[in-house]
């Protein structure tokens, strides 16, 4: 062997001897090292929402990071009257005071899915007298549906039962009134929940989260696939529990959007909504308007018993976000007298 090879494979050898050297003192100090705490459910991280869904029934490609910005920026009053959010193995909890369960244990729940942030601090501040769960799962509707199977959803309310009842102090608390909330991909949850049987929900909210699949090589969605929420929509539309459907102008690939799943739900029950013109003085505009500009003006409307569904201008990311700005009012004015407040 030459000179120049044998100092060619000195240098390997000695290379080689210090990569190990280095990696057993680092193995012997993670070792040493405490383990870390484990992590809250991915759940529980605060973080924004992204606008879209990643589709109905057909998966689509989220947007991207800069346009998840548009239109979802809301201002943080903080938690109000709340504590903290409290983990749960499914998403997590806001527990108002004491003072908003009563004696017997029975309490007013909002569960909503999508978008867990923007509820809160929209919601905390206003002292609703409500116990509010989010979760957030991704921004696949079938991520939040396949969350939902089997028992997940009779688990998820017994573990809010049993963190009320922990934070209160208030043994056997169980929710009196439930209302079920959905924005974007979250209708995937609410699909699960409904296909079940809603006989305890007593008010359904799905803002711009109504989405549907069409035929194959057609442009009409498939007969039948929205039968649950037909089957609420004509209910409420006798007086049944309140249903209340928002949907916006912008457009999906592949999969009907919202509007055209309004409008098919509609359709089912032999209903039509109403056009409605802007006047100008602020009429035409839904609740919230002010924060949302054009994206929250109302251009259609239906209101029959307790069905109640809105459509509204916005047609991309910043419009679609706007519709988490409607839940407050919804709730004041809509599903807290429903349920005898």
């Amino acid at each position: 062997m030459s000179g120049r090879g044998a100092r060619q494979l000195r240098d390997a050898l000695l290379l080689a001897a210090s990569v190990g050297v280095v990696g057993g003192v680092l193995s012997l100090r993670r070792s040493a090292a405490p383990s870390a705490p484990p992590a809250l459910p991915a759940a529980s991280a605060p973080a924004e929402p992204s606008p879209l869904p990643r589709g109905g029934e057909a998966e689509q490609a989220a947007l991207g990071e800069h346009e998840a910005q548009a239109g979802c920026d809301f201002a943080d009053h903080g938690f109000g009257v709340y504590e903290r959010w409290r983990p749960l193995p499914l998403g997590r909890l806001l527990v108002p005071p004491a003072r908003a369960i009563r004696a017997d244990g029975g309490y007013d729940l909002l569960v909503h899915f999508h978008g867990a942030e923007p509820v809160r601090k929209q919601l905390a501040p206003r002292d609703l007298g409500l116990v509010i769960a989010g979760v957030d799962l991704g921004t696949r509707s079938s991520e939040y549906a396949r969350a939902l199977e089997g028992g997940g959803w009779d688990a998820l309310l017994h573990a809010i039962d049993s963190e009320v009842a922990s934070a209160v102090g208030v043994a056997g608390a169980r929710a009196r009134r439930l209302a079920l909330s959905s924005w974007s991909a979250g209708s995937g949850a609410i699909g699960r929940i409904i296909a079940r049987g809603g006989g305890r929900i007593d008010a359904l909210i799905l803002l711009d989260s109504l989405y549907g699949a069409y035929m194959p090589g057609q442009s009409s969605l498939v007969p039948g696939q929205l039968a649950p929420y037909v089957a609420l929509a004509g209910a409420a539309a006798r007086g049944a529990p309140l249903f209340y459907l928002t949907h916006t102008e912008t457009p999906t690939s592949g999969y009907a959007s919202t509007r055209e799943a309004a409008t098919f739900l509609l359709g089912e029950i032999g209903a039509s909504p109403i056009a409605v013109a802007g006047s100008g003085d602020g009429a035409a505009a839904g609740p919230g308007a002010d924060e949302a500009g054009d994206a929250l003006r109302l251009t259609r409307m239906y209101d029959g018993g307790s069905l109640y569904v809105r459509g509204y201008a916005g047609a991309g990311p910043g419009g679609h976000c706007a519709q988490l700005r409607l839940l407050p009012a919804i709730l004041a004015e809509h599903v807290l007298p429903a349920f005898d407040r």
